[in-house]
C-alpha cells in the first residue's frame, strides 16, 4: 500500500487522535450524550422510586416497569435506526430523536398517577432515545491510531461530568419536587438542540453539511459504503457476533436490574437516600480510573481477553454489595463495592467499543450496534420486573444478588473463547482533506477504507 501511494504522489496526511477538531466533536458528543438524550431521565429512576410510589400508592413491580417499556420500546427500534444510519447518516435520526426525548421528559411532569402514562413517557424515551447510537458510531469512527486511550480520555471527560448528575437531579427533587425535575430536565435536552446541529459530523467525515434532509438520488448511495467492515448478512453468520452479544447481555442486565432499586437496596441494608446519593457520585468519580486502564489495556494487548480481569472485578464489586449491611461491614465494604464497580463501569465504554470495531469493522456500525443492543435493551429491560418480583416473593433483595452474580460469572467465562482481532487497529482512518481540492467545493473528505483485516 506504500509503495502505491509513493507511485501516485506524496502520502495522505491523518489527523492527530488529540487533534483540536476531534477533542472538540468528541466533547460536544459527550455533552450530548448525557444531557441530550434518554440518560438525563433514566438517571432519575431511581431518585425519585420513593416520591413517586408513595404518592401515587403504586408497589415495586408496577414501578419497575417503566424501565421494561423503555428497554423494550428501544430494543424494537434500535435495529431499525442503525441500518437507517448507515444508509443515510447519523444527523437526521439524532436531531429529531432529540426532540423527542426532550418533550417526553416534560410530559412525565405532568402524569397524574395513571400507570399507563408513566408506562407511555418511558416507551417514547427508548423509541427517540434509541437514536443515540449515531453518537457511538461517530466516536468510533473518529480515533484512528490511539484508539483505546483517546477513547478512554473521552470516558473519563464524560464520567467526571456525569460525577454531579445526581447530585443535581437530588438537589431539584429536593428543592423544587420530582414534576418540576422532569420538566427541568427536557428543556435542558431541547436546549442542546442547536449545539446539535451545527458541530455533529458524520462518521467518516470532515466538514459534513449541515442539511439534515438530502436530496432523493443522494440518499440511493449507502453512506457507509467506503467504510471497511463486515457487511449485514456476514455479521448475523458470525459466531463471534453472537458470543458477544450473549456475554453483553448477561454482564450487563445485573447492572441494570439494580438501577431502578438502589435506594430501596440500601433502605434495606440499613443506609440512607443520602447514602444513595453519594453511592452513585463515588461510583461515577472512581469509574474515571477503569477506563483510564481500560483504554491503555486494550491499546497495549492485541487480545479480547484483556477484558477478562475486568468482569472478574465487577463480580467481587457486586458480591461486596450483596454481602454488606450497616451494621455488617458498613461503609468501609460498601467503599469497597463502591470502588470495585466503579471502577469495573469504567473499562466497559472503551473496551467493549473497541473490541466491536476490531471485529466486525465500521460499514455496518449502525446495523450491528442497533440489532446487538435490540437484545441487550429487551434483557435490560427484563431485569428489573424480575428483581422486583423476587423481593415482592421473598421480602429481600438477596436473591437477585445471586442471579446476578451468576450472569456476571457466565459473561466473564465468554470472553475467553472470542479469538484474534479481525481489523487492524487504525480501521477508519480519513486523510485531511486536499488544500487544493477543499478550497474548490469545500466537500467533507470521507473514510476511504484504509484499514486492512489484520492477520491475528
Amino acid at each position: 500500500m506504500t509503495g502505491a501511494a509513493t507511485a501516485a504522489g506524496p502520502e495522505p496526511r491523518y489527523e492527530s487522535d488529540f487533534s483540536f477538531r476531534k477533542i472538540k466533536l468528541a466533547t460536544i458528543i459527550t455533552l450530548a450524550n448525557m444531557f441530550a438524550t434518554s440518560l438525563l431521565p433514566f438517571g432519575a429512576i431511581t431518585l425519585v422510586n420513593v416520591p413517586m410510589t408513595q404518592e401515587f400508592g403504586w408497589s415495586q413491580t408496577e414501578y419497575s416497569w417503566a424501565m421494561t417499556a423503555l428497554m423494550w420500546c428501544g430494543a424494537v427500534t434500535l435495529p431499525f435506526y442503525g441500518k437507517f444510519m448507515d444508509k443515510v447518516g447519523v444527523r437526521l435520526p439524532i436531531f429529531f430523536g432529540t426532540i423527542g426525548v426532550g418533550l417526553a421528559t416534560i410530559a412525565l411532569g405532568f402524569i397524574d398517577g395513571a400507570l399507563w402514562q408513566f408506562y407511555l413517557c418511558f416507551a417514547l424515551l427508548g423509541i427517540f432515545g434509541s437514536t443515540a447510537i449515531g453518537y457511538t458510531k461517530i466516536v468510533s469512527a473518529l480515533f484512528t491510531q490511539h484508539r483505546g486511550k483517546a477513547m478512554a480520555l473521552l470516558g473519563v471527560e464524560s464520567t467526571l461530568a456525569g460525577a454531579g448528575i445526581p447530585p443535581l437531579l437530588n438537589w431539584l427533587i429536593t428543592d423544587f419536587g420530582w414534576r418540576e425535575m422532569f420538566i427541568i430536565c427536557g428543556c435542558i435536552v431541547l436546549l442542546l438542540l442547536p449545539v446539535i446541529y451545527f458541530t455533529v459530523d458524520e462518521p467518516g467525515e470532515i466538514g459534513s453539511d449541515r442539511k439534515l434532509i438530502r436530496p432523493k438520488a443522494e440518499v440511493k448511495e449507502d453512506r457507509s459504503a467506503k467504510l471497511e467492515g463486515l457487511t449485514d448478512k456476514q455479521i448475523l453468520r458470525d459466531r463471534v457476533f453472537w458470543l458477544i452479544v450473549i456475554a453483553t447481555i448477561i454482564g450487563t442486565a445485573p447492572r441494570t436490574g439494580m438501577m431502578p432499586f438502589l435506594v430501596p437496596m440500601l433502605n434495606e441494608k440499613g443506609f440512607s437516600q443520602g447514602d444513595a446519593v453519594t453511592y452513585m457520585s463515588i461510583t461515577t468519580l472512581i469509574a474515571p480510573l477503569g477506563t483510564l486502564v481500560g483504554g491503555w489495556a486494550v491499546d497495549r494487548f492485541n487480545t479480547s481477553r484483556v477484558a477478562i480481569p475486568f468482569k472478574f472485578i465487577s463480580f467481587v464489586g457486586l458480591f461486596f454489595f450483596a454481602m454488606v449491611t450497616a451494621s455488617f461491614g458498613g461503609w468501609y465494604l460498601l467503599a469497597m463495592a463502591v470502588g470495585l464497580g466503579g471502577f469495573a463501569f469504567g473499562t466497559a465504554r472503551p473496551i467493549g467499543t473497541y473490541l466491536h470495531v476490531r471485529f466486525f469493522g465500521l460499514k455496518a456500525f449502525g446495523f450491528y450496534h442497533g440489532f446487538e443492543n435490540m437484545f441487550l435493551a429487551f434483557s435490560m429491560g427484563c431485569a428489573p420486573p424480575l428483581v422486583a418480583w423476587l423481593h415482592d416473593s421473598s421480602g429481600s433483595y438477596m436473591s437477585g444478588y445471586v442471579i446476578m452474580l451468576v450472569c456476571l460469572a457466565l459473561g466473564t467465562i465468554l470472553y475467553w473463547i472470542l479469538g484474534p482481532y479481525r481489523y487492524a487497529s487504525n480501521i477508519g482512518a480519513v486523510p485531511l482533506p486536499d488544500e487544493a481540492e477543499s478550497r474548490k467545493e469545500g466537500a467533507p473528505a470521507s473514510a476511504p477504507g484504509l484499514a486492512a483485516p489484520a492477520a491475528g
